[in-house]
């Protein structure tokens, strides 16, 4: 009796460690799944970021433009605003022009030569 208890308890204590070696064996397989994984996000990160640096750099690109449109904008606001300013004059000129012609016509009695 002692020796089928023994060789009982053996085979169950094989058992046991046999199931223990199938779950270390899968958590090898998982740990490797997820180095695997991590590694890719890895990579997908490093293209993430390599394709961020290059947007900035775009972006650096157009700020200078938009910079110099915008100094641009201004500058033609500030013509604008002198053509503006210069038809007045000149609407004022032969306003004046005219008041003196009139003015002329009406103390010598002829047309302006």
């Amino acid at each position: 009796m002692v020796t089928g208890s023994v060789e009982r308890q053996l085979g169950i204590l094989i058992g046991k460690l046999e199931g223990i070696e199938d779950r270390l064996e899968r958590a090898d397989v998982s740990r490797a799944t997820i180095h695997q994984r991590l590694d890719e996000v890895v990579m997908r990160t490093t293209h993430v970021e390599a394709d961020l640096a290059s947007l900035k750099h775009r972006t650096d690109a157009m700020q200078d433009v938009t910079e110099d449109m915008r100094s641009l904008r201004e500058k033609a606001l500030g013509a604008g605003t002198a053509g503006r300013w210069l038809i007045k004059a000149g609407i004022g000129i032969v306003a004046f022009a005219g008041w003196g012609l009139s003015i002329y016509t009406w103390f010598t009695g002829r047309p302006p030569p």
